[in-house]
Parts: structure tokens; sequence; C-alpha cells
């Protein structure tokens, strides 16, 4: 694939993204939920739109190390529903329960390939920096002060609230929350970087 085609491609992937993660907001304020637009994986759908049209593979990864282990957690449980007809985590109840509208259960489809597309989009660009986890605990920490502030606890958005699965540290709740996401989070950036560096050292290069 030469330069023209790969720009192409990732205009395309872009606006992908950004169209994804509009109709998503656009469909909770519709529903009079406008908290749900604090949901991780709704910004980063947008945030990785931005980073792939603006060739910034630093902002996409930043997104991809919050949302990479989180989301395979949900694949998994999906898969699980979906095969056997019975939830494994539970986290997923809410796509098979009657009355979640078809736009609703399309959206959330994304978590079945929000990752892997966005690695493919960001390895094109070339990924030169390594430390985007740092904007990664940025985002984490303003997103908890918004949820926590400006969002009703019965929603529970990112599961700041509460654990949506039953693990415990036997530390305080909000503590453990910040363990387990911070830890996930860096565990993904060193399993990626790896992976990246591995495929560069092979003379895999992406465009910029």
């Amino acid at each position: 694939m030469n330069k023209k085609q790969k720009l192409i491609l990732l205009d395309i992937l872009g606006v992908f993204f950004l169209f994804w993660g509009i109709v998503a907001i656009s469909l909770s304020m519709y529903n009079q939920n406008p908290t749900q637009i604090l949901y991780m994986c709704y910004l980063g759908l947008v945030l990785i739109g931005v980073g792939i049209l603006t060739k910034r593979s630093f902002i996409i990864m930043s997104q991809v190390y919050i949302l990479a282990i989180p989301l395979i957690v949900w694949d998994i449980d999906f898969l699980h529903w979906l095969i056997l007809n019975k939830p494994l985590f539970g986290i997923t109840n809410y796509f098979f329960a009657e009355g979640h509208s078809l736009l609703g259960k399309i959206i959330s489809l994304q978590h079945l390939f929000t990752v892997p597309i966005a690695v493919y989009a960001a390895s094109l660009i070339g990924i030169k920096r390594k430390d985007a986890w740092k904007w990664s605990f940025i985002q984490i920490i303003l997103v908890y002060i918004f949820v926590s502030l400006f969002t009703p606890s019965d929603i529970n958005i990112n599961c700041i609230f509460n654990p949506c699965i039953n693990i415990h540290f036997g530390l305080p709740y909000r503590l453990t929350w910040f363990l387990i996401i911070f830890s996930l989070t860096f565990l993904s950036s060193l399993g990626i970087n790896l992976i990246a560096l591995r495929d560069k050292s092979r003379g895999d290069k992406g465009m910029i």
C-alpha cells in the first residue's frame, strides 16, 4: 500500500470512528442520558477518530491503553452470552435485555472492533512515542472527577461507584477502582509497546 492509499484509508477510518462516537453521544442525549457521554468507550471513539484524522498516534494509543483489557473482558462476556445464552461476568446483560434498542445494540458492537482497528490505524501512522499512557492516566483522573461530581451513582458510569465485576482487595472501593484501572492501562501499554518495538525491529514502519 502506497502513501496515498494509506492516507485515504486513514481518513476513512478517522471519519468512521468519529461518526460512530457522535452517534453514540447523540443517542445518549436523545434518550435524556447526557452523562453517558463520559463513558470511556464513547470518549475513546471520538478521540481515536480525532487522532486518526490528525495523524497523531499518541492520541490513538492513549485511548487504546485505557480500553484494551476492559474491552477484551466485555468481548469475552458477550461471546459467552451469545454462544451459551447466559452471562459470564454479567457486564453485557444490558445488550440482551428486552427493550434495549436496536441502535443501542449496534453502537455497543464497537466494543468488538475499536481496539484492533485503532491499533492498525496507529501502526499505519507510526507509533513513535511509548509514553501515551501518561495522558491515559490524566484522562482517567479527569473522567473520574467529572463522573463523581456530575453523574448519579445508580447509572454507575465506568463502574466508578460500584464494581461491575465482583473483585475485592480489602480496600475502599474507590481506591480499588484506581488500582485496577491504572494497572490495566499500564499493562496494556507494556504489552502493546513490546509488540510495536518487535515490529519496528523487523522493519515495519509507519507512513509518518
